[in-house]
């Protein structure tokens, strides 16, 4: 019943727009007041994650149990698909609250850190993805399991410090939605409901993503950054492991392609920063998206570089792969072709001392 998810999903776009605007234009809400790194100058309200997430969640949850769910799921011939996937929305659930409690009460990084760790810990133990590293390396399960921890985690907390300019972690993830393809077509393949779970996430944050277009009235906070990292993040760990059982399983690289220039901004700046003995958790403005912002091009013009950018990438991976270029060889082109676009750009962008 195939007709019946394009009306739902109309409503469900119409519904996150209500609950967003409500929530907006009330009285009560967490407020991000301004300061001197902050990219916007009057107070705006966040953590509209504890709106689009619930949203997610529940539509998730209601096309698993509908009857006729087959167009998302369908899941009760496998029971290990069926645990996958529970434990994928649960993780979500708890990142979105231990994020919303953040935005509350500003928990220590060190407690945030600990909760952090061990609920990825827990998901990968139980889930037991398979991953391989450079398209052949497999290690220890354990040691997978430590590896893959800290990686995600830092991801996440990645993911939540460059939420800072208006729509700048919506079009990065959109691109990493299409990414997908030519990383790992058999996301899209039948059996494997991955990017289905892609489709709910954008409807659900229709309301979230009109209110945050430039200038933002609503930003996500951690309650969306977080749970939004750990999807991105974990969810390409099921795509062998949800398609047919000659898919090939996910490559660790491969997380590389889903937003490059996200990785590159995020992890030039902690070096930097780290070299310079500077707090690295403390809020700047010292990534190369925030300091476009200060030029003539502002939010708008930084958008449409960094969504560019992440856009080449993705079709001189399609090239190369279509060209059957091996994938190491693929990987060792993008990344000079990233950290060279980047260093141009760094270089030519005018510099503040804001940090």
């Amino acid at each position: 019943m195939v007709y019946f998810f394009p009306p739902m999903f109309a409503i469900l776009a119409i519904l996150s727009l209500i609950l967003h605007s409500f929530y907006v234009y009330s009285r009560f809400g967490v407020k991000d007041v301004p300061n001197e790194r902050s990219l916007h100058n009057v107070v705006t309200k966040k953590s509209g994650g504890m709106f689009f997430i619930p949203v997610f969640l529940l539509t998730s949850l209601f096309l698993l149990f509908c009857p006729d769910g087959g167009f998302l799921l369908s899941p009760k011939e496998n029971l290990s698909k069926t645990i996958d996937i529970y434990l994928l929305l649960a993780g979500i659930f708890v990142f979105c609250i231990l994020g919303f409690i953040d935005d509350l009460y500003h928990l220590s990084p060190k407690l945030r850190l600990f909760l952090e760790l061990g609920a990825v810990a827990v998901f990968l133990i139980w889930t037991n993805p398979e991953v391989t590293y450079f398209g052949m390396m497999t290690i220890p399960k354990p040691v997978q399991v430590i590896v893959l921890t800290i990686f995600i985690v830092f991801a996440v907390n990645l993911v939540n410090f460059m939420d800072g300019m208006d729509w700048y972690l919506v079009t990065t993830l959109s691109l990493s939605f299409f990414s997908l393809v030519t990383i790992a077509p058999q996301f899209y393949g039948i059996g494997n409901p991955g990017y289905h779970f892609y489709t709910i996430l954008f409807v659900s944050m229709f309301g979230f993503i009109f209110y945050n277009f430039p200038r933002a009235k609503l930003f996500m906070g951690d309650s969306g950054s977080l749970a939004l990292g750990f999807f991105v993040m974990t969810l390409p760990l099921f795509i062998g492991k949800w398609g047919n059982p000659n898919s090939p399983v996910w490559d660790a690289t491969d997380y590389f392609y889903l937003f490059p220039y996200f990785w590159l901004d995020g992890v030039f700046i902690l070096i930097k920063r780290f070299f310079q003995k500077k707090h690295l958790f403390s809020a700047h403005r010292e990534h190369l998206y925030q300091r476009i912002t200060e030029t003539k091009l502002g939010k708008i013009g930084s958008l449409c570089i960094f969504s560019i950018l992440n856009l080449s990438v993705v079709c001189i991976h399609f090239v190369l792969k279509t060209y059957l270029v091996p994938n190491i060889i693929i990987l060792f082109i993008v990344f000079l072709y990233s950290v060279v676009s980047y260093g141009i750009l760094w270089f030519f962008v005018p510099r503040k001392n804001l940090a």
